[in-house]
């Protein structure tokens, strides 16, 4: 089952903005956790290194170190 909303009259302006705001902090919070888990993923199958998101997450990779995790996109 599926809701369906409507904007109240002259509300439509500030609920684009709500919007907006919304999304520009998913996709930074998205690129956020696509690095911590590239950075896994070369510590684990690169370095064979266990390890966690904690432990890596001050982690800088260079562009080849990047490169050479391939990330498996679902």
């Amino acid at each position: 089952m599926q809701d369906f909303y409507r904007c109240e009259e002259g509300m439509m302006t500030v609920a684009r903005e709500v919007a907006n705001t919304a999304c520009h902090k998913l996709v930074a919070d998205m690129l956020y956790e696509a690095r911590i888990q590239a950075n896994c993923d070369y510590k684990r199958r690169i370095e064979k290194v266990k390890t966690n998101k904690g432990a890596v997450r001050n982690l800088r990779l260079t562009q080849e170190q990047y490169m050479r995790v391939n990330i498996q996109y679902y």
